[in-house]
């Protein structure tokens, strides 16, 4: 079984909802994400069916690494962004999942001291 939506001509789909607008910003770089999540959602429904092949899980593996470094890099580039420090350490840890604003607070600082990357450029559309 491939991950690959082309391949199957009988699959249902699962629909993203955007704005026009988001679409038209994004451009190709949505649709890369779609098809890492597709990736990731196939390999979940193998593993729930029990029968994923070693081929399967790396490219699982492959398609929810990709995602997760692009997702990392959406919400550095998020923290990041001017509007951003105007956020509570509280109201970060509780956007993060965090227990402790002390740890919000640490991750946020760590993050400030290093250099922006590649994904991070990326994720603002600034990427060479």
């Amino acid at each position: 079984m491939s991950t690959d939506p082309a391949h199957d001509h009988h699959q249902e789909q699962l629909l993203v909802p955007l704005a026009a607008e988001d679409i038209a910003v994004l451009g190709s770089d949505g649709e890369q994400l779609a098809a890492l999540l597709a990736a990731a959602l196939h390999g979940l429904a193998l593993l729930r069916m029990g029968r994923a092949s070693a081929a399967e899980l790396e490219a699982a593996i492959e398609g929810t690494t990709g995602l997760l470094e692009r997702l990392e890099a959406v919400r550095d580039a998020s923290l990041r962004q001017p509007a951003a420090q105007d956020v509570s350490h509280a109201a970060l840890a509780k956007a993060m999942h965090l227990e402790s604003r002390a740890t919000a607070q640490s991750r946020r600082r760590t993050l400030l001291r290093k250099p922006v990357g590649e994904l991070e450029r990326w994720a603002t559309g600034s990427a060479d």
